[in-house]
């Protein structure tokens, strides 16, 4: 599992910063039991984990493809095989829209509670929320292409159900197989582009916490150092 060094540079720095700031008026925000830059970190190493695993399905998915085309067919000696990667590759789906939610609370937050003077990172919340809607329609496009809906894969057990369904015929089979191969190259380049808007909205936010940090550290300097200047006497 990788997580580049910047991103945990940029997490550790504005930690330090807001530990030698000032407390605000309430303490930072937690989000699922973490603060601002640890959840930053987690969103991060979460879409990274994602993207390993969709790798998984999409090689599974892809060899079980060819290997149904060679049969004319998906027969079911190969259909186990099969259910596996499929439920796997819904759980991704909702685990990447659930990233983009969370990403998009931080961003929220933060600008509640440090302001955003630039608009930076309301602009990337909002790109979140477009890929979010983006992503969904892709998908629904896909299961609709080959006959299927979306509330058949919206959870664990609808998928399941699905599959069981679908074992039933070939003519299920091959198209739970076509549609689960398309989806997982929607879900491939999807994640990609994830990877990179939560990457810029989490820069935006550790900019922003960073800037408000030091704009406070730099007024208790000033505030110090007048409290601290010797009295000067009086020319009377």
């Amino acid at each position: 599992m990788r997580v580049k060094l910047s991103v945990l540079g940029a997490a550790f720095g504005a930690t330090l910063i807001l530990a030698s700031a000032a407390p605000p008026a309430r303490a930072v925000s937690e989000v699922a039991g973490a603060t601002f830059p640890e959840q930053i970190v987690q969103e991060v190493t979460a879409v990274e984990q994602d993207e390993q695993a969709a790798m998984q399905t999409e090689q599974q998915i892809s060899m079980l493809a060819n290997q149904a085309i060679n049969l004319g067919t998906m027969p079911l000696q190969l259909w186990g095989q099969l259910t596996a990667p499929v439920m796997q590759m819904q759980e991704i789906i909702g685990q990447a829209q659930g990233i983009s939610a969370s990403v998009q609370d931080t961003a929220a937050q933060t600008a509640y509670e440090y302001g955003d003077p630039t608009g930076s990172v309301g602009y990337a919340g909002g790109t979140l929320a477009q890929w979010t809607q983006g992503f969904n329609q892709q998908i629904t496009g896909v299961l609709h292409e080959y006959g299927l809906s979306r509330q058949q894969f919206a959870t664990s057990a609808a998928t399941e159900q699905t599959l069981q369904a679908a074992s039933r015929s070939a003519q299920g089979r091959n198209q739970i197989l076509q549609a689960s191969n398309a989806m997982n190259g929607v879900l491939a380049t999807e994640l990609s582009q994830l990877d990179t808007d939560t990457r810029t909205a989490n820069t935006a936010i550790l900019t922003d916490m960073g800037n408000r940090a030091n704009a406070r550290v730099a007024k208790q300097k000033v505030l110090s150092g007048y409290l601290t200047a010797p009295l000067l006497k009086s020319p009377y």
